[in-house]
């Protein structure tokens, strides 16, 4: 590292935890090696990955239109394209440490820039975050959408392989539908679920099952899925939650419900509970898809002697 101590604060976002580092210029030189020596949770600070705040123009491949760039490492130092649970948690970081104006955090939608391009978020009045996830597609079109799986998953603990459908949030995934809570609960995702075909850069493995959805308004036909949920993510193992998988299960959750399928889905997640809206004009396919959850940052300190 270039500095011998280096202010940190940590957060998590439904229990899917990061240290956050502000490094305005670009001035640290964290390498995989040193990430991974943070984010162990015996030697370490710990977390599900390291989050460095930067400046847009100091990184050379930064999406235009955003003033801070994420660059979100998982915590075996590997790079990813994206978190929607940590997106949310940097944007409360950057509201505590005065990187945004005070009005950032009254609601007005604010532009955070990540390796799969500029993310706009907003802060509810309950002190959640909403985060427009931008677009999403079914990496099969309808033709794996018709045979409602493109990949076969073997996940330890389970007796047989799964069908799973692939989806591209920015990152991949591909979710696999079980049959029953017993099932969820049985399955081992401290080993990586074995996926095939494997997409070239590897991906995120969702295990769901759908529960009661809800009728708000009595006319007989939901307005509001709901999930469980559990996730093997890439370069992390098995997190307590995963804000791009959670979109992920509920966008192939509805995919496969078919018409008249909510737009609304409660994803409950062991770290908590996920909302995730389904934006207008959205086909069982692609579109755009937002993601509303807590951001909590509950401690800081100085790193130093890694």
């Amino acid at each position: 590292m270039s500095s011998p101590e280096i202010p940190f604060v940590k957060g998590h976002g439904t229990e899917n935890d990061f240290v956050l580092v502000a490094d305005p210029d670009a001035a640290l030189d964290l390498g995989p090696d040193e990430v991974a020596a943070i984010c162990d949770r015996r030697a370490g600070i710990g977390g599900d990955g390291l989050i460095r705040a930067v400046r847009a123009t100091a990184v050379a491949d930064a999406p235009a239109g955003a003033e801070w760039f994420m660059d979100y490492r998982n915590s075996d130092g590997s790079i990813a394209e994206m978190c929607g649970n940590g997106v949310r948690v940097f944007a409360e970081f950057l509201l505590v440490e005065g990187h945004l104006p005070a009005e950032a955090g009254d609601g007005r939608w604010i532009g955070i820039g990540t390796r799969a391009g500029v993310k706009r978020l907003r802060r509810e009045d309950d002190g959640r975050w909403t985060a427009d996830m931008g677009s999403w597609s079914v990496v099969g079109g309808e033709d794996a959408l018709g045979r409602g799986a493109d990949a076969i998953v073997e996940v330890p603990g389970l007796d047989v392989p799964r069908p799973g459908l692939s989806l591209d949030l920015g990152n991949p995934h591909t979710v696999v539908a079980l049959a029953s809570a017993e099932e969820l609960d049985r399955a081992e995702l401290h080993r990586a679920p074995s996926v095939d075909p494997v997409p070239p850069n590897g991906t995120n493995v969702e295990l769901v099952v759908p529960l009661d959805a809800v009728d708000l308004d009595g006319d007989a036909t939901p307005d509001i899925g709901e999930i469980r949920m559990r996730v093997h993510e890439r370069g992390s193992g098995e997190t307590r939650s995963c804000g791009t998988g959670a979109c992920a299960a509920a966008l192939a959750t509805r995919a496969w419900a078919g018409e008249g399928a909510p737009d609304v889905w409660r994803v409950e997640v062991p770290g908590g509970d996920l909302v995730v809206t389904v934006g207008q004009g959205s086909s069982a396919t692609a579109g755009s898809v937002y993601l509303t959850g807590p951001a909590v940052l509950v401690a800081r300190g100085v790193l130093g002697g890694l």
